[in-house]
């Protein structure tokens, strides 16, 4: 079972913003609303959050704390383990950190 980093931001009908990690694994922000959820793997999205202007979600301090907790939720799964591995890599990136900084 893919790792899903949608959380409930996948049915507002709003527009919003998102922190997605892109072909290139860098983060950057996408405009989605909860019909473009299905253009995007669920498993790429940083977080749980939404944002109402796309600033706000470039300057949010992101945690890798929702990947962590969304694999947590799939004991056992290797593949959920390896995506939430994945994201909080490129999270620790985004942030300039290294790996013992976070």
């Amino acid at each position: 079972m893919p790792l899903d980093m949608t959380g409930d931001a996948r049915h507002n009908p709003r527009v919003h913003y998102r922190r997605y990690l892109n072909r290139h694994d860098k983060i950057t922000v996408v405009c989605v609303q909860n019909f473009d959820y299905y253009d995007y793997d669920e498993s790429r999205f940083a977080d749980y959050a939404s944002f109402n202007t796309e600033l706000e979600a470039q300057y949010a301090p992101i945690s890798p704390d929702d990947a962590l907790d969304a694999a947590r939720e799939l004991p056992g799964d290797h593949a959920a383990a390896t995506q939430a591995l994945h994201l909080v890599n490129a999270i620790r990136a985004h942030n300039g950190l290294t790996a013992h900084q976070l």
